[in-house]
């Protein structure tokens, strides 16, 4: 069967859409390149820091003319600072992914330096690739440093190297107009927004694995090593609509999320703001959790950021094969078969997570390819739920059915009416605020979700009680 879903990237066209214009950076480590992506995609993006092999994954912006701005790790890692030996290689082969989506590449270099051996030999692939390869020279901040471009010269790549300080922004001008000409052609941009949906969850759960399985590449680096994503990876793709027409999405992969008091180097602080600050960009947040570990206090506490941001989440347990090997095999005794299992697993989850009345749990494995394609199908449709608009009429149905006329405990609705979407927000008039006791709180929310397909998307009820006359 046929897999529902298309990459956006390395398909020429997609469904009558052009593809971006794609720019990447490359270099050996430590020459500035995540500040420059930072400078030009107008961002903070891509991690900064000063010790080499911070950037592992290609890290992706879209530019205010359409194009897309690539980030990339160091090419020619030593295995020692940031970056251990075990990751070198994989950090490599996404420095070669990103030259082969892209359609100009930035060669950028330390012009404090001058061209070392590793340069040299970078430029010499580079030549190999026949793309347009602009070589750009950086931390010369003054005038009087630009003498140490001439040094820059011997790399023959047919382009004359361009002086710069991203840290100043000095030269940024003058490198926009040699990489865009003023008849560069924007591309084209789907007609809807995509939806963007963010893979939360504590570290080595799989995100990064599952990442790549729902893009049908390997996107990102996968190591059993915990922390090895370290900025937000985003990447694009299509599922098939209702209607059989492919709909844009943006899958964001996010840093393992840990507790504020575990964070003990800048590198994982920074990780950590970005992961959030995807979650902020997010519709939808798919909380990974391993099949085999469970659901942990963490993933409770995530499941309620999630909640207090306002969008929409699913639970993706990942792993799931090694579930049911376990279930095969005989090491999960008092289960009559696997649908049994996940049914009992499902409900346990959302047991836990009770805040969210009918979460959606998806059991997948990205090992496996298993089941990942409900995925984009369920962020797809938590969308839509949040995107509604309800009708007043109905939603005072529903309350009515919940609360009767006259009210419990002394408690009643005389109003309701729906006033955003994204997170669904609905304005609830009422006698006094103070005679709703959380249990019946949770009734009404229940009530909704279950009147109005809710399940998974974030509710927000606003009362405003009856204004007391003064005597």
């Amino acid at each position: 069967m046929a897999r529902p879903f298309l990459l956006a990237r390395g398909m020429g066209m997609a469904q009558g859409m052009c593809v971006a214009y794609c720019v990447a950076l490359v270099g050996r480590p430590n020459v500035g390149k995540s500040r420059l992506f930072n400078c030009l995609s107008r961002s903070r993006r891509s991690i900064v820091h000063d010790r080499p092999g911070v950037t592992r994954d290609v890290v992706e912006a879209e530019l205010a003319n359409g194009a897309t701005l690539l980030d990339t790790g160091g090419w020619g890692l030593s295995g020692e600072g940031e970056t251990p030996a075990e990751l070198v290689e994989a950090v490599e082969r996404q420095v070669d992914l990103a030259i082969a989506m892209a359609d100009a590449i930035l060669f950028v270099l330390d012009g404090r330096t001058g061209p070392l051996p590793l340069d040299l030999e970078i430029a010499k692939k580079l030549r190999r690739t026949g793309k347009r390869v602009l070589p750009v020279v950086n931390k010369l901040d003054s005038e009087d440093l630009d003498g140490l471009l001439l040094d820059f010269f011997a790399l023959g790549l047919g382009e004359e190297p361009l002086a710069i300080s991203a840290e100043h922004r000095r030269g940024i001008d003058a490198l926009e107009s040699a990489l865009f000409p003023q008849n560069f052609p924007s591309s084209a941009r789907p007609e809807s927004r995509p939806t963007t949906l963010a893979l939360i969850g504590a570290p080595n759960v799989g995100k990064s694995s599952l990442a790549n399985a729902l893009l049908g590449r390997n996107r990102m680096i996968v190591s059993d090593l915990a922390g090895t994503t370290r900025d937000t990876v985003s990447g694009d793709f299509f599922c098939d609509g209702e209607d059989g027409q492919p709909l844009p999405l943006r899958l964001l992969d996010t840093a393992g999320l840990r507790p504020s008091g575990k964070v003990r180097s800048p590198v994982a602080y920074f990780s950590s703001v970005r992961a959030r600050r995807a979650l902020e960009e997010a519709d939808v947040a798919v909380l990974v959790l391993d099949a085999v570990r469970g659901l942990t206090a963490w993933d409770q506490s995530l499941a309620e950021e999630v909640r207090g941001a306002g969008k929409c989440l699913a639970v993706a347990v990942n792993k799931w094969d090694l579930a049911t090997r376990a279930l095969r095999e005989g090491n999960l005794p008092g289960r009559r078969g696997l649908g049994d299992f996940q049914k009992n697993y499902a409900d346990a989850l959302r047991n836990e997570l009770f805040a969210w009345p009918q979460l959606p749990v998806l059991f997948v494995s990205a090992a496996e390819v298993l089941a990942v394609d409900a995925i984009p199908r369920t962020a797809l449709r938590l969308r839509g739920a949040a995107g509604q608009k309800i009708s007043t009429g109905g939603l005072n149905r529903a309350l009515r059915d919940c609360i009767p006329e006259g009210g419990g405990q002394g408690f009643k609705i005389f109003y309701a009416l729906q006033t955003g979407s994204e997170p669904i927000t609905v304005r609830i008039y009422c006698n006094d605020r103070k005679l709703l006791d959380r249990s019946r709180e949770a009734q009404l929310r229940r009530r909704l979700v279950e009147a109005f397909g809710l399940g998974g998307c974030a509710l927000r009820l606003e009362f405003h009680g009856r204004l007391r006359r003064r005597a």
